[in-house]
């Protein structure tokens, strides 16, 4: 029996899975099942398949969840969103960039990709059947820039790009993918835009959505300042993140900023089992040689100039329908093989394109995060009229994978990696 190809089927199998079962948890425990069978039926001891738990991972995600999940149960950063787009015109057609980039804001420095969505695409929403916009271009707007934020290097969501390159012997820096996303998602959005008439809109915002917001309290200044914190210790000092979050939550709770029952209430053990579930089974799988043979199956339909829009395109075409930091952990292992058969590809070019393919289609409406779109539209305009905006919405999540993989392919031609 190839138990390369056994181990690579049952990371399928986990997904195909995960496709029905919409609880992140089912992922994360049936990975570490399989894990568990496979290991042992190749002969693996139980400590032996203990050892391929992704610590690193688990200590850098909780830790930075953690600190992110005061700045969530006081409610600074939905108030900061809300205070941030209270300065912004009240024009229709420009106020979904300014919800996108408050978005992206947001997410830079460090909301949860989820808790964002939810926040931010919500608000936008609301937005738009106050002043007549288009609310699906708008909820998107908001979830999209979150999405592009995400890959602020103080973000959870980074964490999985460098434990996953890391693993992969890659050397990634996360300013170069952080500055490269910006400016390619804005362009994706601007496609979006124009598709659903955003330049066509008419009106203004008059109503008091944003208006008579309270100033920030005592805990909610000292959260935002412990943002700053963060982001210095991280992209100044060089502080791994997750001990950067770990710090700096823990005075912010001293401060009575949060209570840390609330803090820890508010870091996700259904995500922490997901990824590291997955990622122990992604290790079990790269140990039994399953990712060279990924790798020998890839390199045959590629060349070196579709390296890197294959891989983000084969990363979106999986953001649509699970999370996007399961596209990162699962593919980014796949590199290095790819490359060393196809003459002149570039492997960090490869992991970049993996990573920022894995936001480009979140928005779809099956996948985690697409979904608190949709449910917000039906929490607003009501179920029926909700799911006449379905498939427009699985159509921009197309769209946004299309455009980001075609980015690639242009950087390639061109040779900038």
């Amino acid at each position: 029996m190839n138990i390369a190809l056994v181990s690579l089927l049952s990371i399928v199998l986990v997904f195909v899975v995960g496709a029905f079962k919409k609880n992140p948890l089912h992922l994360g425990l049936l990975a570490l099942a399989f894990a568990y069978f496979i290991g042992r039926f190749e002969g693996l001891k139980d400590v032996e398949i203990m050892k391929l738990f992704p610590t690193t991972l688990f200590v850098r995600v909780f830790c930075i969840m953690l600190f992110f999940g005061i700045a969530q149960s006081n409610g600074s950063l939905e108030l900061l969103a809300k205070k941030m787009l209270k300065k912004t015109t009240r024009n229709v057609k420009l106020l979904p960039y300014f919800i996108f980039f408050t978005g992206v804001i947001l997410g830079s420095i460090g909301i949860n990709s989820l808790a964002g969505m939810a926040i931010l695409s919500g608000i936008g929403i609301s937005l738009a059947l106050a002043s007549g916009g288009h609310p699906l271009l708008f909820g998107i707007a908001g979830g999209y820039g979150v999405a592009t934020g995400c890959y602020s290097p103080i973000n959870e969501f980074t964490a999985n790009i460098t434990s996953a390159t890391e693993g992969a012997g890659l050397n990634i820096d996360l300013v170069s993918i952080f500055i490269f996303t910006l400016i390619a998602y804005t362009f994706s959005f601007t496609v979006m835009y124009l598709l659903m008439g955003g330049h066509k809109a008419k009106g203004q915002l008059s109503d008091e959505v944003l208006d008579n917001l309270p100033d920030f309290d005592r805990k909610q200044i000292y959260t935002m300042l412990g943002i700053i914190v963060v982001l210095a210790l991280v992209i100044v000092f060089r502080v791994d993140v997750g001990w950067a979050g770990l710090m700096v939550a823990i005075i912010c709770i001293l401060l009575g900023c949060s209570k840390s029952t609330d803090a820890i209430k508010s870091v996700s053990l259904a995500s922490l089992i997901l990824i590291t579930g997955v990622g122990t089974l992604i290790s079990l799988v790269s140990k039994l040689g399953g990712f060279e043979l990924m790798s020998a199956l890839l390199a045959k339909v590629m060349t070196a100039n579709t390296v890197a829009p294959t891989m983000s395109l084969t990363s979106s075409a999986m953001s649509l329908f699970t999370l996007a930091r399961l596209c990162v952990i699962t593919l980014v292992p796949a590199i290095p093989g790819i490359v060393d058969v196809i003459p002149h590809s570039s492997a960090n070019l490869a992991a970049i394109a993996t990573s920022a393919g894995a936001f480009a289609s979140s928005i779809g409406p099956l996948s985690s995060n697409g979904a608190l779109i949709m449910q917000n539209l039906s929490q607003q305009m009501g179920e029926e009229n909700a799911l006449k905006y379905f498939t427009k919405q699985m159509v921009m999540g197309v769209v946004g994978a299309v455009v980001i993989a075609l980015t690639f392919f242009i950087i390639s031609l061109l040779g900038i990696f």
